[in-house]
């Protein structure tokens, strides 16, 4: 339970933070944060698969942000 709770948690803060960053940053600074979120989360315990999908949406949503 924790960990789905902490794997949300990442992935709201991933998204929250690519969105700002796609907002105010250049292009590839969106991808960059990615990167950034995506060791923050390997390095804070959770299961790398899920850290990998995360990493795999947020790339897609600094590609094709929503509407």
């Amino acid at each position: 339970m924790f960990k789905k709770l902490a794997v949300f948690l990442f992935a709201a803060a991933a998204a929250l933070s690519a969105s700002i960053t796609t907002a105010i940053a250049a292009p590839g600074g969106c991808l960059a944060q990615c990167r950034l979120d995506y060791n923050e989360c390997l390095g804070s315990g959770i299961d790398s698969a899920a850290c990998r999908r995360e990493l795999l949406q947020c790339n897609r949503d600094c590609r094709y942000p929503p509407a």
